[in-house]
């Protein structure tokens, strides 16, 4: 059995081979072990509608437990709630749009270190 880095790093060259199905399915076994990184390019996946349909509460869902971890590295946590205030302001599939709620994600994702 591969690593879980070789795992990651496998999804996200099937997402830059716009191979957007098998990135699914890969990303979607490590984020359900827990794996963070896989769990925030899933999120974006269900966010875009790539590999799979568009669902904006799961990818919040998946945005907001990234972010929760508080993860410096990577800047994996910061990336996560500017993503998810993104989401908000913009709206998305099955999630409407929230103005507060995009500001409230904005300020985490700032206070993380994410620059916008």
């Amino acid at each position: 059995m591969t690593s879980h880095s070789n795992d990651i790093e496998e999804a996200l060259a099937a997402i830059e081979a716009k191979d957007y199905s098998t990135a699914f399915a890969m990303l979607r076994l490590l984020a359900e072990r827990g794996h963070p990184k896989a769990q925030l390019n899933l999120a974006t996946l269900y966010h875009l509608g790539l590999g799979t349909r568009p669902d904006g509460k799961k990818a919040a869902e998946l945005y907001e437990a990234v972010g929760m971890l508080g993860i410096a590295e990577e800047h994996v946590s910061a990336l996560a709630y500017h993503n998810l205030s993104t989401l908000y302001f913009v709206g998305a599939l099955g999630l409407s749009r929230d103005k507060e709620k995009g500001e409230e994600y904005h300020r985490l994702a700032r206070d993380l270190g994410f620059e916008m």
